[in-house]
């Protein structure tokens, strides 16, 4: 991403620097240059079109425009509106390549305050744009041409960042500035086109990794319900219980029913918030994925939902793609960008998740085939529940939870510990190929890792 200002001759420039200093002189009682804001320019840009947000400042705006708006900031949004809308579309515009302006539709305007102590004024007027490139043009490359107040206060100055930009693996965190400009120096070209939307899309990818591997409430969700999958559901004494194991066809369908119900749920919610149809309170999301982890510890400890676990992970998979949305808050991104967004987002998810569960299954296989398992899983589960109460009291009540060191030891996991799960689990598969039963021997205990011959 870079962006090359277009000015005058070497001439006019010294000219216009010796303009601004005697107009700085003449300003008199105003404050110096570094306490007077700066307008700030704002690029998200999408395949088709770029969403524009100005923030002006009231009293420098008030200055071109000759009005008290710094006095009466009201003003700006009723009787002065439309001298203002239209003073804004005389004076911005972005053209493309050949030089064609752009259409430019303007938002509805909105107020704005801050409180820095250094500035001269802290009101500002917010104006947002969406601006269409002609068909089959590009956004890579345009030229943003802005002389709002800059014509008329000759010293003021404009800085234009670029805050979403897909292809540039921008999304809104972390503006870049691209250029500061001003007097005679009112045109910015902006070039993007060294990225590509397959580097956005990787992007993306690798947010979805890093969002599982250090979300370690999402992660425990998982892993509860898939302690208790590879064990048949029995009663003994009127109680349900946990039993004898499944065979290893039984098992490996329970986990990838629970993994793909998981992943269909996630992927619904976390499309539905993106693109806005759904917008819950974030407390209340993140409460619910606690709440999620608590009921599935409780079925690793005794079975509450035998056999309809798919439905279960699919349900509590909708809440967890809200949890997943709040990473993609704010993208605006037009179609096409935000579904590339997603579907890069969302594989990486997947990758991660599949990534632990293919680590993690072989030894959960072999365990359950051992007198061990029961005490494994109980204590699995009990540590889920113990995470999940601290979770619901910190969020819920804004208690202190006194497990956040050791979840925060876990995300990501260490990787002595995620290269000993993965080591013991290749152990269990090379024990189970090397030692493979004769034909005629029942598939269960043939493919049982590491069963011991009693």
């Amino acid at each position: 991403m870079s962006a090359h200002p277009t000015g005058l001759a070497r001439g006019w420039r010294a000219a216009r620097t010796l303009l601004l200093a005697v107009a700085c002189a003449a300003a008199g009682g105003r404050a110096g240059a570094h306490d007077v804001p700066p307008s700030v320019v704002m690029l998200d840009i999408g395949r088709h079109a770029i969403d524009v947000e100005m923030q002006l400042p009231l009293g420098e705006l008030g200055a071109a425009l000759g009005l008290p708006l710094a006095s009466e900031p009201l003003s700006a949004l009723t009787d002065d509106g439309p001298r203002i809308e239209q003073y804004v579309r005389e004076r911005f515009a972005i053209r493309g390549r050949t030089g064609q302006g752009w259409t430019m539709h303007l938002g509805a305007p909105e107020l704005k305050r801050t409180s820095n102590a250094n500035w001269t004024s802290n009101d500002w007027l917010v104006m947002r744009a969406t601006v269409e490139a002609p068909a089959g043009a590009s956004t890579e490359v345009f030229a943003l041409e802005d002389s709002v107040i800059v014509e008329r206060v000759l010293s003021h100055r404009m800085m234009v960042y670029v805050r979403r930009d897909l292809r540039n693996s921008l999304l809104g965190d972390r503006p870049m500035l691209v250029a500061t400009a001003g007097f005679g120096n009112t045109r910015v070209e902006i070039d993007g086109s060294a990225g590509s939307w397959w580097q956005g899309a990787g992007h993306l990818f690798s947010l979805g990794l890093h969002h599982i591997a250090e979300g370690t409430d999402h992660m425990l969700f998982l892993l509860a319900l898939l302690l208790p999958a590879p064990l048949l559901a029995s009663r003994v004494a009127g109680r349900a219980r946990w039993g004898a194991p499944r065979t290893l066809r039984a098992s490996v369908r329970a986990i990838v029913g629970v993994a793909s119900g998981f992943t269909v749920g996630h992927s619904i919610s976390l499309a539905l918030a993106a693109c806005g149809v759904v917008d819950l309170p974030t407390r209340a999301v993140e409460i619910g994925v606690a709440l999620s982890i608590l009921v599935s510890a409780l079925h690793a400890w005794r079975p509450l939902f035998a056999g309809k676990e798919l439905w279960i992970a699919s349900a509590f998979g909708l809440v967890h793609g809200l949890a997943f949305a709040e990473v993609l808050s704010g993208l605006d991104f037009d179609g096409a960008t935000l579904a590339l967004s997603l579907l890069g987002f969302n594989l990486g998810i997947e990758a991660m998740q599949l990534a632990v569960i293919a680590a993690i299954l072989p030894l959960l296989l072999w365990l359950a085939t051992t007198r061990h398992y029961a005490l494994v899983r109980t204590a699995g589960a009990a540590f889920a529940a113990a995470c999940a109460l601290g979770w619901v009291a910190q969020r819920a009540f804004a208690w202190p939870n006194p497990l956040t060191p050791v979840v925060d030891a876990l995300a990501p996991p260490p990787a002595w510990l995620a290269a000993s799960v993965a080591l013991a689990s290749a152990a269990c598969v090379f024990r189970a190929w090397s030692r493979r039963a004769p034909a005629g021997v029942p598939a269960a205990r043939s493919a049982a890792c590491g069963r011991s011959a009693r």
